[in-house]
């Protein structure tokens, strides 16, 4: 989509993916978001409301070397979308857990 080809990526945004994704340096984080977010096909976009603005969620997939969701904002200021922050892209694992075990989450022991 067009309207995400200028993006900003967050020192946030960094922090999250190392800490979640893969610890690399910072410019090789920068270039794996911007990547992962640029190729993409599975982009939603979330309307805003009183407790955040509207969201653009993308979600990376293999073949791309890192799974991983990124949450995008529009700044005015900057005149692009901010990469916000990162959250890992494997929630449909959580979905199928909590299908399995009635909605309840184990703890591990």
């Amino acid at each position: 989509m067009s309207e995400l080809l200028k993006l900003f990526v967050s020192n946030h945004a960094i922090i999250q993916f190392q800490q979640r994704i893969a610890s690399v340096d910072e410019d090789k984080t920068r270039r794996f978001i911007t990547g992962g977010i640029l190729q993409a096909t599975n982009r939603k976009l979330i309307p805003a409301n009183a407790e955040h603005p509207e969201t653009w969620r993308i979600r990376t997939k293999h073949p791309f070397p890192f799974e991983f969701r990124a949450l995008c904002v529009f700044d005015a200021e900057r005149d692009c979308h901010v990469v916000k922050t990162i959250v890992r892209g494997d929630s449909c694992v959580t979905r199928q857990h909590r299908r399995r075990h009635g909605g309840r989450r184990e703890q591990l022991s």
